[in-house]
């Protein structure tokens, strides 16, 4: 016996196996993740000129300059930052995201047997420190984030007044002012691939080595590429605890995997 299905139900099952699928990918990804963090050991960073993937754990420090966050002018070695704007409807309150961006900088990470440099390109950056500002809209904003919405081409200005020659009412959107930032001589826990590298070591107690994202990932190769995309070792850098880290991902990888088996749940009951 052959199903036979409508276009419209055809649809609805194409969508949510879809849906499905990629839920899936993301939280079999970060069950693996979890996996390898809590039940792994870190290496040591004397450890890191062998090459291949590594799990590290250390202080992280500067290497040379430093970039500074866009809304506290912190220096720091990398940041991420989000800008939010309140979205008022019949449905209720939501916040949209109408600017994000990130930087960062090669730093090194050092433990008890020496230091080894990061670098940041390609990096699943997971920083717990988050600074918010609210900003009301039609009040000034604080001097950074005034000079960064002056630069911003995504960003307008919610300071706005509209005169009514009795008086000027002040008009615009709350938004929120989000960034995180991984400062040095924080914590950090780095899991990516190392390669043996004589030109980054120039100082007693660094190692020939750089430690970053699998080469695969890079590759001219779309099968390569693909195949690292889906299988390869994650790059992630995180100043969260080890146990932390290993947990929020599995929590996030249960929960897409359970709502993966929901998707697929509700297309087969809307098609049928």
């Amino acid at each position: 016996m052959v199903l036979q299905f409508e276009p419209l139900s055809a649809a609805v099952l194409a969508i949510g196996g879809a849906i499905a699928l990629g839920c899936l990918w993301y939280g079999i990804a970060e069950l693996r993740l979890a996996n390898r963090v809590l039940r792994s050991r870190p290496d040591s960073v004397l450890d890191t000129p062998n090459g291949g993937r590594v799990e590290l754990r250390g202080t992280a420090t500067a290497a040379g300059r430093v970039v500074r966050s866009p809304f506290t002018d912190t220096p720091c070695l990398a940041y991420s930052y989000a800008v939010e704007e309140r979205q008022d409807s019949n449905n209720g309150t939501s916040w949209t995201t109408i600017a994000s961006g990130d930087d960062y900088v090669p730093f090194r990470l050092e433990d008890e047997t020496g230091s080894v440099l990061i670098e940041p390109p390609g990096a699943d950056f997971r920083l717990e420190s988050d600074t918010r500002i609210d900003v009301d809209g039609g009040t000034e904003p604080p001097p950074r984030v005034a000079r960064y919405i002056e630069d911003s081409e995504d960003v307008d200005c919610q300071n706005s007044v509209v005169d009514l020659r009795l008086f000027e009412l002040k008009t615009g959107t709350d938004r929120r002012f989000r960034e995180r930032i991984l400062e040095p001589g924080e914590e950090i826990h780095v899991l990516g691939v190392a390669r043996y590298d004589t030109t980054v070591s120039r100082d007693a107690g660094q190692v020939n080595a750089a430690v970053g994202i699998d080469e695969a990932a890079l590759s001219e190769s779309p099968l390569l590429r693909l195949r690292h995309h889906l299988f390869g070792d994650p790059f992630v850098i995180s100043d969260s605890t080890e146990r932390r880290l290993g947990l929020r991902a599995g929590a996030y990888g249960l929960g897409a995997v359970i709502l993966a088996v929901v998707a697929v749940a509700l297309a087969v009951l809307l098609a049928v």
